[in-house]
Order: structure tokens, then sequence, then C-alpha cells
């Protein structure tokens, strides 16, 4: 029960409906104790208390005061028994105490039994759903070299050099994209249409480790002159470049071995 609201809905009664001053004192001190005793449906109070409470001596004005009550329909009387006190139910204009804890009571039944595994089902649909997508995204980034045809050319050891590539640049943390790899394996086609040198090509990128492909040294062969400790490091020397530069000028331009002698 709500007792400010109680209060404020007695006031607008009594703007319509006549009660005597001391019938509403009543009211009052009756609502002050069962606030007291917790909002409970009956209390249980003497006639001696409450005429105490309202400062009244004689009993027979009491009762006459508490049957105004009665008959506006604002309390319920149950005379008590010898050693049992009299009984008083304060009827609400709000709300009903019973009514209102009833359908809390059924409110909440109907969240347990029907709402919430229905909310848990979906709460774990979606962590299914992530899962799920987390895991293919995943499974998309490792295979996204694989998209491509496993074939790459009729010559096995060709197919072979094209896979070490692959498995290279995966090594130096440099994973090649399909797009990339179909520019690789264009770029190869344009330095040579040899099978061989195109394998020789390759076997000379993995061992520099470099990322791209690149033509072959004057002398056919992969780029010479590394330490074990630069192979080792993946790093090339200035020269390496430079013999790289020379060759490629030379094969388009001509350009004589005096380039980068300065």
């Amino acid at each position: 029960m709500n007792y400010l609201a109680e209060i404020n809905a007695f006031e607008r009664w009594l703007e319509s409906n006549r009660l005597p001053i001391s019938s509403q004192l009543l009211w009052y001190k009756l609502m002050n104790r069962n606030n007291r005793a917790g909002w409970k449906d009956w209390i249980q109070v003497d006639n001696l208390r409450l005429m105490a409470d309202m400062q009244m001596s004689r009993e027979a004005t009491f009762i006459e005061v508490r049957n105004h009550l009665v008959n506006a329909g604002l309390i319920e009387y149950r005379k008590g028994k010898k050693g049992c006190p009299n009984l008083y139910h304060i009827i609400p204009f709000t709300t009903d105490l019973k009514v209102q804890n009833e359908v809390q009571t059924e409110v909440e039944r109907v969240v347990e039994t029907e709402v919430k595994p229905v909310v848990q089902t979906e709460v774990e649909t979606v962590d299914i759903y992530k899962h799920n997508t987390k895991t293919k995204q995943k499974q998309n980034k490792k295979s996204n070299t694989n998209v491509l045809p496993e074939k790459f050319s009729e010559d096995e050891r060709l197919n072979d050099a094209i896979n070490d590539f692959i498995s290279h640049r995966e090594e130096i943390k440099k994973p090649v994209t399909d797009r990339g790899l179909k520019s690789i394996l264009k770029r190869l086609d344009e330095l040579s249409s040899d099978n061989e040198e195109k394998i020789m090509i390759l076997e000379q990128s993995i061992a520099s480790r470099w990322q791209g492909i690149f033509p072959l040294s004057k002398s056919g062969h992969r780029i010479s002159g590394q330490t074990q400790y630069q192979k080792a490091q993946g790093k090339q020397s200035m020269g390496d470049f430079v013999d790289v530069g020379k060759e490629w000028l030379n094969d388009r331009t001509g350009v004589s071995d005096d380039f980068g002698s300065d």
C-alpha cells in the first residue's frame, strides 16, 4: 500500500463526501498503526488504545465514530474475543494490496517461465553466430592463398617452385594475396617464357628472402656473393642490388658494365 497515495486519495474523497472530524482522525490513526505494522491485511488493536490515540474517554462515543468509517466503506471491523483485540481492515482507495501482490506474483512467474528462456536462447544464438563468424573469418584468412587453382602450370617442377614461393612469403610474414599472386605470375611470364628460367627466378627470390621476383643475374643463376649470415638474416648487400640493376638495364637498354662503378 502506498501511504502517501492513500492520504491524497482520502483527502480527495473528503471533498465530495461528509465525514465527522473525529472519524477522519480515527482513519489517520488506523493508517498510522497499519504502516507501523508493515501494511498487513488486518491489524489487531483494542478500543482503549485507539481511544488513547484520539484522547477520547467515552467508549460509546468511540464506537459511534468507528461506525461512521464502517458505513462510509472506508474500513472493515471484526469484533474480537476475550483476550483477542478487535480486527481492522483499511479498504484502500488505490490498488488493493492483495491484488497487487497477486499481479506481482503472476508477472514474476511469467518472466521466470516464459521470458527468461526466450532471452537465454536468443543470447546463446547470438554467441554461437559470433563464434561461427570469427571461426569463418580465421579460416578465410588462413586459406586466402588457396583460392586460386592448385595447378598453375603443366610443369610439375614449376608448380612446386610457385608453391615454395608462396610458403616463403608466409615464412617472412608477408603472405601473398590472390591479387598479389596473379601479379607475380604475370610478372614471371614477362621475365621469361622458359619454365626452367622461371624456376630459377623463383628460387633466386626464395634464397634472397625477397618479396618480389627479379631477372636472373648475368650468369643465369641465382645471385651469388652472399655470406651465410646474410642469407640467414635475409639481407642483401648493395653489390647484390647493383648486379640486379646491371642485368636488368643490359637486357633492355644495353647499358655498359660501368653502371654503378662510381
